[in-house]
């Protein structure tokens, strides 16, 4: 559940998603990421922080410099996670749907504590 969590937390964000079509088909680094997209260093390093820990993208140093690029592996791994985890939604609309508490016991909301307004708002 975390691979997925932390997979669709990279892919929730326009500049992650501009990072990664950045580093479509080349590397770049930090400078060069900070330019293209016209953000601070540590805004792009929190990005870069983020893309890695899914697996998206690897780090490599060249001299004092470090280089990202797109990782294959994690990018590859990326349609089968999702598709099982759309998969599973999918067949839960498709079952039996459990029915609300409160639409069995309609002083649910103040039985747990709450008002009732609380159950009734529609967001």
């Amino acid at each position: 559940m975390e691979r997925l969590v932390n997979l669709y937390k990279a892919l929730g964000d326009a500049h992650r998603l501009n990072i990664l079509q950045m580093l479509s088909g080349q590397e770049l680094s930090v400078c060069e990421i900070m330019q293209g997209l016209s953000l601070s260093q540590p805004a792009v390093s929190h990005h870069l922080k983020i893309l890695r820990q899914a697996d998206l993208i690897e780090s490599v140093k060249h001299g004092k410099l470090v280089l990202y690029t797109l990782k294959a592996c994690g990018l590859q791994q990326i349609y089968p996670l999702v598709e099982q985890h759309l998969g599973e939604l999918l067949q839960a609309t498709t079952a039996n749907i459990k029915p609300s508490a409160l639409r069995e016991t309609p002083n649910y909301c103040e039985l747990m504590g709450l008002k009732r307004s609380v159950c009734e708002k529609d967001e």
